[in-house]
This record gives structure tokens, sequence and C-alpha cells, in this order.
């Protein structure tokens, strides 16, 4: 079961900002496939990412403000996505998804693609890109995140990737809430490789959440403790120049 949480904790850091560790290969070497001329292409059931879009009506209170983005990032740390296309590809299917310069994109629901089990697939190969979910409510400073938008992301993250665990850690996690909202599992997020501290407000309350030892700029917010509202702030902080 531990390894299992930890395979969720590293599913659910998709939902971090900055870059991931490659994931080592496989034992096994798996059959090679190619799409649009890459082999093995980083790529998602088109319909288990509409999971995520879903979570997003569903949990709307977190961030009723905000709009329902994915992000593609790199998994190398520093890395581009410069370059990156999407395309909702299967038997019958064939349709380009705009991707903006900083990797955000919005997945439309369209049935016949549903109906034709097709898959959203990515011109990098697998294990270069990850996806997540991108929730920034208007207004929110630059040097912060607000806790409400990550509780979406956690959410919208839970829904797309739970299924890659077994049943009974799968059914375990639901009948406790769902992952986002158990205490005792510590979701890891990723704070810009700049910042030197991260700090959770909310009013005159004010609490540090350290970075986690061993890992760059990687901290755990409390996202499970409804003492903390969802208008709380994560503020980063950094190095002031000298003078």
């Amino acid at each position: 079961m531990k390894h299992e949480l930890l395979c969720l904790s590293m599913l659910l850091a998709c939902a971090g900002a900055c870059a991931q560790e490659v994931p080592a290969a496989d034992a096994e070497a798996p059959q090679v496939v190619e799409v649009g001329g890459v082999k093995n292409p980083e790529l998602k059931s088109y319909k288990v990412m509409l999971k995520g879009v879903d979570a997003f009506e569903e949990h709307r209170k977190y961030a009723p403000a905000a709009p329902m983005k994915f992000k593609l990032v790199s998994t190398m740390p520093g890395g581009s996505v410069d370059g990156v296309t999407l395309r909702i590809a299967g038997d019958n299917t064939s349709e380009n998804v705009p991707v903006a310069a900083d990797g955000t994109f919005v997945l439309p629901r369209i049935q016949a693609a549903i109906d034709d089990k097709a898959d959203l697939v990515t011109n990098k190969k697998k294990s270069l890109v990850r996806w997540r979910g991108d929730i920034h409510t208007p207004g929110v400073p630059s040097n912060a995140r607000r806790l409400g938008d990550l509780r979406m992301e956690c959410e919208i993250a839970w829904a797309v990737n739970k299924d890659e665990l077994s049943f009974l850690i799968r059914n375990g996690l639901a009948l406790a809430g769902g992952v986002c909202h158990i205490k005792s599992v510590q979701l890891s997020y990723q704070a810009p490789l700049n910042a030197t501290g991260v700090t959770l407000v909310s009013g005159d309350r004010r609490q540090t959440l350290p970075f986690i030892a061993k890992k760059k700029n990687v901290f755990a917010p409390p996202l499970a403790d409804t003492s903390w509202d969802d208008e709380s702030l994560i503020e980063y902080e950094f190095a002031t120049a000298s003078m």
C-alpha cells in the first residue's frame, strides 16, 4: 500500500508548477507504438482526461472565478514545452487542440471522439512531458497561489489518475473521501525553483510551509485542512537582490 500511495503522490505531483524527475524505465521493454512519426508518444485516453473536466464542474466551489485549463509541463528540470503539439486521435478522429506558449490548453468535449475511444496525443516521446490541471483565479498576486485553486487541481489530478491504482487502494481512498481530503496523505507541490520559502497566509494567520528534505523546493500544502479557507494564499518568498 505504501508503494501505491507513493505512486499516487507522484501522479498528483503533476499538479505542481515546475520540473519533475524523469521516471526510470520499466524493467520490461514495452511494445513500441508510433503515432504521427513519433515512437511511444506521450498519450492519455481522451475519455479519461475529460474526467478532469467533470471534476472541475463538480468541485466548482473551490475556484468559482477560474477557467478550466490543463497544462503540459516538461519532466526535465528547467525544461521547455516549446514546439509541443496536441491532437485528439482515434480510428476516425483527428482533431488538433491549440496549445498556448505556456503549455496551457482547453480540452473540448467531442462526443464522436469519445465514441471513437480516441487518445490525447502529443508529438513528444513518452515521459518527456506530463499533464496537469492549471487553475488560476484572476487577481491572485504573481508570487502566490490560492489554496482553493490547488484544491481544485488536486481534484482534477485525482479524477484523471486514480484508475491507475489497484481496485482496493482506489476504493479505500474513495471511501475515506478521496486523497485530496485525507490529512494523513502528504501531497507534494513544486514551488518555483528560485523561491527561498513558502508561507500560508489567511488574514493575520500565517504558517511556514517547509521544503521537504532532499527535494528541490517541494512543499506540502494542507489541502485537507478545512481550517484554512479556499481564499488562503500560499506566498512564495524570493531572495532580495543585494544593493
